[in-house]
C-alpha cells in the first residue's frame, strides 16, 4: 500500500495547497474529540478569492480598457499635431513674405505610466520631404517688362511635399499630414479630412515650392528651420494671349477634393487629374480673356538655404533716353529668379555702346563695367554722353546678368539718343530721331524724318486760331517751328504727334487741344500753357509720352490728360491753378507712370491708371473746396512709395492689386483717407497717414504697416485677414 506524503507532492503541487492540506488534515484530528471550527479556513479562502478577483479585474482592464485609454491618448497626440502643422503652415506663410522662422512637431506619443498597468514605449513618427515632382505654368503673358520672360511659353519648377506620419498602435487607421505648398490636409487610408488650398483665389494664383531633404524617425519634439529661398513678396500681372492660363502641380490629395475645394472658384474654367506612380498631378486651367494676379515663392524645410540662381534681367529705369553732350544718364536693372523674385548679389556687367561717339558706362557703385546686385536685386549704371555731338546719334547698351560659372544668362538693351545742345538747355520735344524741314509737316511713314511721301502741313486756322491737322498722318511740330502763341484756340490733330516745341494760349476764351487720334503723343520735356482761356485737352488712343514736360491750367476750366495706352508723366509737372476746376490724368487700358511728378489743383483730382499706377516720389496736392483726390486701378496695383499727398477733401486710393506705400505722406486735412486693395495688399514701412474725420485701410490680403502712423479723429478702421501695423 502507497502512502502519500508531504515529502512526496511538494513538487507536484503549490506551496499554498500544500499548507491548506495541512490545515485540512490538523482540523480533523481535532475533530474526533472537539466539535468542528472552520472559522480560519473560511478567512483565508476569502482572501484567496479577492486575490484572484483582483487579479482577473486587472486581467480584465488591461485586455480591454488599456488600449481604449492609449488610442484616446494618441486622438490627444493627433490633435496636437495638426494644431503644431497648422503652425508648421503659419511659418511658411511668414517665409513667403521673406521672414525666417522656425516650427516644431512632436514627433512621438508618450504614453502614459499607470500602476499595475502595461502600457508601451513612446512610440515615433516620420518626417520626411518627398522627391522632387514638376510644377507648370503656361499660357501666361506679363506686362511690362516681365513680358520677356513671362511671354506665354511654358515654365516648370521643382517642388516637394512635406509629410508627417505618427507609428500609433492603437488608432484603427494611421494619418499622415501632408503639405504640398499649395494645399495642406490629414491624409487617411482612402479619404482626407481638412484640406484647404491657396493656389487660385479669385484672381488670385499663389504657388509655393516647398524644398528640403528631410527622412527622419524619431520620438522626440522635433525644430527645424523655415527658409525663405525666393520669397514672393510681389504679384506680377499675367494674362493669355489667345490660349487660356494652365498650371499643373504634383499632389497627393484626391481628384475628388481638390474639385471641392475648387468649386467656388469662377475663374476655373477646368479641371484635370492625372494619376502617377510616384505623384499625381492636378491641371487648372483659368477663364481667358482675364488679368490675373501671380506669385511664386520657394521655401526651404530645415535647410540653411541657397541663393536662386538668376533666370531674367529687366529694365527698370533709363530706357529710351534723350541725354545731350556732356550729361550723364542713369539706368537700373533688377535680377530676377525663376519665381520672379530679386536675386541679390547676381553678377552684372554692362557693354560699351555701338558707335564711335557712344557715351561711357560704368557701375555708379564701383566706377567700372561690372558689379553686384544690391539686396532688392538692383544695380544702377551711368552712362555719360561725349561732349561733342554730331547731329542725332542713335545709342545703346547693354547690360548682362551672369551665372556662377560665368557663362550670360539674359541681357537686357537701353537705347539712347545723343543730341546737339548744351547741358544746360531744356529738353524741348526730344522724343525720337526727327528731321526738322523748317516746318510742321505729316511724317506718313512714321520714321521721324521729312522724306518720301511725307508733305508739308499748314496753318488752317482762321480769326486768329492756329490749327495744324495732319489728318490720317502723323502730325510732327518740329524745333524750328519755335514758340506756338495765340490769343485764340490752338489745335494739333493727327493720326499721331509729336511736339517739339511749346505752346502757350493767352486769350480768355481760347483753349488747347491736342488730339493724337488712334495714334500715340510725344511731347517730353515742352510746356503746354493755357494762361487765362478754356480747357486743356490732350488725348491720344495708344501712348502719351509727356515726361519733363510741363502742363498748366491758369484759369477757371479744367485740364484732361487721356489715352488708350500708357501715360509717361515722370518728372512732369501738371497744374490747374483756378479754384473749383477738375484736373484728369486717364488711361483706359494702359498704365499711369508719374513718378517724381508735380500734380497739383483746386479741384477734384483723379489718376486712373487701368493697369496700374506708379507714383513713386511724386507730389499730389487738391487743397481748394474740398476737391477729391482720386488714384484708382481697375485692374492693377498702385505704387505710393515716398508719395507726398495733401488734400483737403476726400483722398481715396482705390486698385485691384497691391498698394505700396513705404514712406508716404498721406494727409487729408477736412475730411477722410480711404485706401483700398481689392484683391491685394496694403504694404510700407514708415508711412505717415492721417485724417481729420476717418482713415480706412481695406485689403483681401494683408495690411502691412510697420513703424508707421496712422490717425483720424478716433480709431483708424483696418480690415484686412493678417494685419501687422
Amino acid at each position: 500500500m502507497t502512502h502519500n506524503t508531504p515529502n512526496n507532492t511538494q513538487y507536484t503541487q503549490s506551496p499554498l495547497r500544500h499548507v491548506l492540506r495541512g490545515l485540512v488534515a490538523g482540523e480533523a484530528r481535532r475533530g474526533s474529540h472537539l466539535r468542528g471550527d472552520r472559522r480560519g479556513a473560511s478567512a483565508i479562502l476569502g482572501t484567496m478569492l479577492a486575490f484572484a478577483l483582483v487579479v482577473s479585474l486587472v486581467a480584465m482592464v488591461q485586455v480591454s480598457a488599456v488600449p481604449a485609454w492609449n488610442q484616446q491618448t494618441e486622438f490627444e497626440h493627433l490633435t496636437a499635431a495638426e494644431t503644431d502643422f497648422a503652425a508648421f503652415d503659419e511659418s511658411v506663410a511668414k517665409a513667403v513674405d521673406g521672414r525666417q522662422t522656425r516650427a516644431t512637431l512632436d514627433a512621438g506619443v508618450d504614453y502614459p505610466t499607470r500602476a499595475l498597468f502595461v502600457s508601451p514605449a513612446a512610440g515615433s513618427g516620420s518626417l520626411r520631404t518627398t522627391d522632387p515632382a514638376t510644377a507648370r505654368i503656361s499660357g501666361a503673358v506679363a506686362t511690362g517688362e516681365t513680358g520677356t520672360y513671362w511671354d506665354g511659353s511654358e515654365h516648370a519648377f521643382d517642388t516637394q511635399q512635406f509629410v508627417y506620419r505618427p507609428d500609433y498602435r492603437y488608432l484603427q487607421s494611421e494619418p499622415s499630414l501632408v503639405h504640398e505648398g499649395t494645399a495642406q490636409y490629414t491624409a487617411y487610408a482612402g479619404s482626407e479630412v481638412g484640406a484647404t488650398q491657396s493656389l487660385v483665389d479669385g484672381t488670385k494664383v499663389s504657388l509655393v515650392f516647398l524644398e528640403g531633404d528631410i527622412d527622419t524617425a524619431t520620438s522626440e519634439a522635433t525644430t527645424f528651420g523655415v527658409v525663405p529661398l525666393s520669397a514672393g513678396t510681389d504679384y506680377i500681372t499675367v494674362t493669355d494671349a489667345g490660349t487660356p492660363i494652365t498650371i499643373s502641380v504634383p499632389t497627393q490629395l484626391s481628384e475628388d477634393a481638390w474639385r471641392d475645394l475648387l468649386a467656388d472658384e469662377p475663374n476655373v474654367r477646368s479641371i484635370a487629374y492625372a494619376t502617377g506612380t510616384d505623384s499625381n498631378t492636378l491641371t487648372v486651367e483659368l477663364e481667358p480673356g482675364k488679368t490675373y494676379d501671380l506669385r511664386l515663392s520657394r521655401v526651404g524645410i530645415d535647410t540653411p538655404g541657397a541663393l536662386q540662381a538668376p533666370a531674367y534681367i529687366v529694365d527698370v529705369e533709363g530706357d529710351n533716353a534723350v541725354v545731350p553732350p556732356g550729361a550723364s544718364h542713369r539706368a537700373v536693372v533688377e535680377v530676377r529668379d525663376a519665381q520672379n523674385n530679386p536675386v541679390p548679389n547676381a553678377v552684372v556687367r554692362a557693354s560699351p555702346g555701338l558707335t564711335a561717339e557712344s557715351g561711357r558706362v560704368v557701375a555708379r557703385d564701383t566706377g567700372t563695367v561690372s558689379t553686384v546686385t544690391d539686396s532688392d536685386g538692383r544695380a544702377t549704371f551711368v552712362y555719360t554722353a561725349t561732349g561733342s555731338i554730331d547731329g542725332v546719334v542713335n545709342d545703346e547698351f547693354d547690360v548682362v546678368v551672369k551665372n556662377a560659372a560665368g557663362a550670360t544668362v539674359d541681357r537686357v538693351t537701353f537705347d539712347v539718343q545723343l543730341r546737339e545742345g548744351g547741358v544746360t538747355d531744356p529738353l524741348r520735344g526730344l522724343v525720337a530721331a526727327v528731321d526738322d524741314p523748317g516746318f510742321v509737316y505729316a511724317d506718313v511713314d512714321g520714321n521721324g524724318e521729312f522724306d518720301g511721301a511725307d508733305y508739308r502741313v499748314n496753318n488752317t486756322g482762321t480769326g486768329g486760331d492756329v490749327k495744324y491737322d495732319a489728318g490720317t498722318d502723323r502730325l510732327v511740330v518740329p524745333p524750328s517751328t519755335g514758340t506756338i502763341v495765340s490769343d485764340r484756340d490752338v489745335t494739333l490733330a493727327g493720326d499721331g504727334v509729336s511736339l517739339h516745341v511749346d505752346v502757350v494760349a493767352t486769350g480768355s476764351n481760347s483753349k488747347i487741344d491736342v488730339d493724337a487720334g488712334s495714334g500715340s503723343l510725344a511731347a517730353v520735356g515742352v510746356s503746354v500753357t493755357s494762361v487765362s482761356g478754356k480747357d486743356i485737352t490732350v488725348t491720344a488712343g495708344d501712348e502719351i509720352d509727356l515726361s519733363g514736360a510741363s502742363v498748366t491750367q491758369g484759369s477757371k476750366a479744367s485740364l484732361s490728360i487721356e489715352a488708350g495706352g500708357d501715360i509717361d508723366l515722370d518728372n512732369a509737372g501738371v497744374t490747374v491753378a483756378q479754384d473749383s476746376n477738375s484736373l484728369r490724368v486717364v488711361s483706359t487700358n494702359g498704365f499711369v507712370s508719374a513718378r517724381s511728378a508735380d500734380i497739383s489743383g483746386k479741384g477734384d483730382i483723379r489718376i486712373d491708371g487701368t493697369d496700374g499706377v506708379d507714383l513713386a516720389g511724386a507730389g499730389l496736392s487738391g487743397v481748394k473746396d474740398n476737391g477729391a483726390l482720386d488714384v484708382v486701378s481697375a485692374r492693377g496695383g498702385v505704387n505710393l512709395n515716398g508719395v507726398v499727398m495733401l488734400g483737403d477733401g476726400d483722398i481715396v486710393v482705390d486698385a485691384e492689386g497691391n498698394v505700396f506705400v513705404v514712406g508716404a505722406n498721406i494727409a487729408s486735412t477736412k475730411t477722410d483717407v480711404v485706401i483700398t486693395s481689392d484683391s491685394g495688399m496694403v504694404s510700407g514701412r514708415e508711412a505717415a497717414i492721417s485724417a481729420e474725420d476717418d482713415v480706412t485701410i481695406t485689403a483681401a490680403v494683408r495690411i502691412y504697416l510697420p513703424d508707421s502712423s496712422i490717425e483720424d479723429e478716433d480709431a483708424p478702421e483696418l480690415n484686412a485677414p493678417e494685419k501687422e501695423v
